[in-house]
């Protein structure tokens, strides 16, 4: 019924439709102290005099839209390029750090002392040298 009595304010009510809205309006007192709230309010704004801005209201464009959506395009290309980047050096700076994650598994590769650690690189780096020695 509130939708009914909207558009009552605005005239553009049908004769059925007044009809309706009287109808229910006298048998229902919570719908009839709204319409006598609602009406007293859309009065008094429609007696206000309106307000000369002094301000200019700017409303971006489209254009400005899409150049937004284009920036954040290209700011999140930036970070997955800066992230992928990042990833790769660290890969290449550091190659034995992805060896050593595949073979974190294995017992030997969790070594606690430095000293081991130390000559274990001694001993591969002698049989990569010598091969004969390997054994």
């Amino acid at each position: 019924m509130r939708v009914l009595f909207s558009a009552a304010l605005d005239g553009g009510l049908s004769e059925l439709d007044e009809e309706r809205l009287d109808a229910h309006l006298a048998a229902c007192a919570g719908c009839r102290a709204y319409a006598e709230t609602t009406a007293g309010a859309s009065t008094l704004l429609r007696q206000t005099p309106l307000e000369e801005l002094t301000v200019p209201i700017l409303v971006p464009g489209r254009r400005l839209a899409v150049a937004r959506k284009l920036q954040v395009a290209a700011a999140a290309a930036a970070v997955a390029a800066t992230v992928g980047l990042s990833a790769a050096v660290s890969t290449i700076e550091h190659p034995a750090s992805s060896h050593a994650a595949s073979r974190s598994a294995a017992p030997s590769a969790k070594l606690r002392f430095p000293d081991q650690e130390l000559r274990m690189l001694q001993r591969a780096s002698q049989a990569r040298s010598h091969p004969h020695l390997a054994l």
